[in-house]
């Protein structure tokens, strides 16, 4: 296929996809709360993995005594590439005839390039939102898909996966704030930091909603409520410093099934939004070498998006590419945990 800039060029559609990224990221697929989007200008990713844990405090030591010395932090080293992740789209033979009898063909073609690749980085997003979703909950990132094989363990602490399954079905003797109050602490004790958010699905959250120990907690009056409003909720763990409650139920199309992007049974004890977990990492792919892109240095990290013209069948393609992986360099920062029986 020959790149063409008959409709738009590289640079107005790769800038074009970037913005729509950006959009998706701060209204549909969120997790990049904890994961924020970030370019690196190379294919490879390096940290130390188990991050997260408490301060090593240096020794003091007596005048004319030697330094003592210190450890790094994390129990294993993690590096790899990141993989490349692209999709194409066609205005066909037939759509093109179509349109020649118009006056408007070239802005037609325009408007279904522009349309695609809309499209294009909004099926990458998805995939990577579907990677940030595994990365916050199991601390992994696996691949199995279109002959990729691969997978990255960021090593967090096993305590900080709970083993034993919560049932809050029973919403007059379950305990939710003691179970939330002991994963703190364990936290606490094992990073120096409390979590800041408890991530979970809209089915966990309203089950927390009508649970008697908090509905009991919420008031002094004689009779409780049956049910609290979700900011009286968070009203009620902020004044016992626990996590506030946010829900996320974003689903996807994958591999031909809809399905969610974070567990349906599951909480995730979070940090402050922000990079303190980690990051998705956005590489360099070898369009930027192509100088008809025309991105400047400091914008060759991120999506890109060309239009294509091949001749048997004459067709128009749009093609959006990117190398980019969820990596999380501080994973004791998190915390899971299976809520059975909702």
């Amino acid at each position: 296929m020959q790149l063409i800039t008959e409709y738009a060029t590289p640079s107005e559609l790769s800038g074009y996809a970037r913005a729509a990224i950006r959009d998706r990221e701060e209204n549909a697929f969120t997790l990049s709360r904890w994961l924020p989007s970030d370019t690196i200008e190379d294919l490879e990713y390096r940290f130390e993995t188990g991050g997260g844990g408490l301060t090593e405090a240096a020794n003091y030591r007596a005048y004319d005594a030697s330094s003592d010395t210190g450890v790094r932090e994390g129990s294993a080293r993690a590096s790899g590439e990141l993989p490349p992740i692209s999709r194409k789209m066609p205005v066909s033979e037939y759509e093109q005839i179509r349109m020649r009898h118009t006056n408007t063909m070239r802005d037609e073609i325009q408007d279904k390039i522009f349309g695609d690749t809309e499209t294009l980085v909004g099926a990458i997003a998805a995939r990577v939102e579907l990677a940030r979703g595994q990365a916050l909950f199991s601390a992994a990132v696996t691949l199995n898909e279109n002959n990729v094989y691969g997978a990255v363990d960021f090593n967090r602490l096993a305590s900080h996966t709970t083993a034993a399954e919560i049932n809050w079905t029973d919403t007059e003797t379950s305990t939710p704030f003691d179970d939330l109050q002991a994963w703190v602490d364990l936290m606490v004790d094992n990073t120096g930091a409390a979590p800041k958010w408890a991530l979970m699905p809209s089915r966990i959250a309203r089950a927390l909603r009508s649970n008697a120990q908090l509905c009991r907690m919420s008031t002094t009056d004689y009779t409780a409520p049956s049910v609290l409003a979700l900011d009286e909720l968070n009203a009620l763990l902020a004044k016992h410093e626990l996590p506030q409650v946010t829900t996320y139920d974003a689903r996807v199309v994958f591999q031909g099934a809809a399905q969610r992007i974070t567990p349906d049974d599951s909480i995730a004890l979070l940090p402050e939004p922000g990079d303190a977990l980690g990051k998705t990492l956005w590489g360099v792919p070898v369009e930027a070498n192509d100088e008809r892109y025309g991105l400047a240095s400091g914008e060759q990290g991120g999506a890109y998006v060309g239009n294509y013209k091949s001749e048997d069948p004459q067709t128009v393609w749009t093609r959006a590419t990117a190398i980019v992986l969820p990596v999380v360099a501080n994973p004791n920062l998190s915390l899971t945990a299976k809520v059975t029986g909702i």
